[in-house]
């Protein structure tokens, strides 16, 4: 017990070391215009958005830190906003609720959190105690990942029609570009469907920040990894539910995982 303690307390001032190195990316450039602009700016340009995705690579100071900023920059302009997660499943929507209205203390939500998502606390930390301080609301929008793992080891045979009606999901064989990436970032010889089960968690990420924005003028945030925030994973999803305008912020490591230069179909901005 006192080694875990222990092994908590490194981590934790090891994280804490680094936020404070660390500071949002500066050097943006527009994929649309192919012209170079500073935080500032970009700011400016998105603020209208109704969407804006910011892709993570999960667990880098750097990125949690311009999540941040974006989120605090929308909110002081007088923006209704809520911050969409990947890392909550949205069975998870009350233990949200619960946190935001001060009603389950910061012990009982960093040990569910740390039952939930595998990156540490820490570097969200900071994001979630903002909204809780300025009353933003926070909305769980994954797919529970035994879902995930049953599609991608089986398939889609035991997932109700319906439901992928509702949730308005096509198969990895009707977008060639879309599972050609997928194929090139996971690798599972366990997992054939694993294609299937990706593209599931994103159409049910879609379809959940599609119910965030209806009958209402929020702006959302979404903060899910750089796979799930290109243009041809969950903001093409979403515009089968929504005609709410969406933008795409994404880290330019972001060329390593597609195999190539990333274009306008992937982000509308990258950072290096």
């Amino acid at each position: 017990m006192i080694y875990l303690i222990m092994k908590g307390l490194i981590i934790a001032v090891t994280l804490l070391f680094l936020a404070g190195c660390a500071s949002p990316p500066t050097h943006y450039i527009s994929l649309d215009q192919q012209t170079s602009a500073d935080l500032e700016a970009v700011l400016k340009e998105i603020e209208n958005e109704k969407v804006i995705f910011i892709g993570e690579i999960h667990g880098t100071t750097s990125i949690h830190l311009l999540q941040l900023e974006i989120i605090k920059y929308l909110h002081q302009r007088g923006k209704q906003v809520a911050v969409a997660l990947e890392a909550f499943p949205e069975s998870k929507q009350e233990i949200f609720n619960r946190w935001i209205e001060g009603k389950l203390d910061e012990y009982a939500f960093e040990r569910i959190y740390q039952e939930t998502w595998a990156i540490p606390y820490e570097y969200y930390k900071e994001i979630l105690e903002y909204a809780r301080a300025e009353h933003i609301p926070l909305v769980a929008i994954n797919a529970e990942n035994a879902l995930i793992g049953a599609v991608s080891k089986c398939g889609l045979r035991e997932i109700s029609p319906d439901f992928l009606q509702e949730i308005k999901f096509t198969e990895c064989a009707t977008d060639a570009r879309y599972k050609e990436i997928i194929d090139r970032t996971y690798h599972a010889a366990e997992l054939p469907f694993l294609c299937e089960g990706q593209r599931l968690r994103d159409a049910v990420m879609a379809f959940n920040i599609a119910h965030a924005l209806r009958g209402n003028n929020t702006t959302i945030v979404a903060l899910v990894g750089a796979t799930h925030a290109m243009k041809i994973a969950v903001p093409r999803m979403l515009q089968r539910h929504s005609a709410a305008s969406s933008t795409v912020l994404m880290p330019g490591t972001v060329r390593r995982m597609i195999g190539r230069t990333p274009d306008k179909l992937i982000a509308d901005y990258i950072w290096d």
